[in-house]
């Protein structure tokens, strides 16, 4: 838990610094999430993981829906980028 909350404030701080932004991203089940966000503060997202757990990153962005009207971005963690 103490590298997840980590990981989630080191998120907090580079959004709210490269975009004056206040987020609230969290992990299930591996995956970091992310509700009503724009693509660039997604982009931030994924370069700060990326460089916390020096792995690629899967981007998924589930569009909003009716009974969901918001945008949700999905983090996924893979591999260790070993190049």
């Amino acid at each position: 838990m103490g590298t997840e909350r980590r990981v989630l404030d080191n998120i907090k701080y580079e959004v709210a610094v490269a975009h004056n932004e206040q987020i609230n991203p969290w992990f299930e089940y591996g995956t970091v999430w992310c509700d009503g966000i724009t693509s660039d503060v997604a982009d931030t997202i994924k370069t700060t993981l990326e460089s916390n757990f020096n792995s690629k990153i899967q981007v998924s962005k589930l569009k909003a829906t009716n009974t969901e009207p918001w945008d949700q971005y999905a983090f996924d963690i893979g591999a260790p980028d070993n190049g």
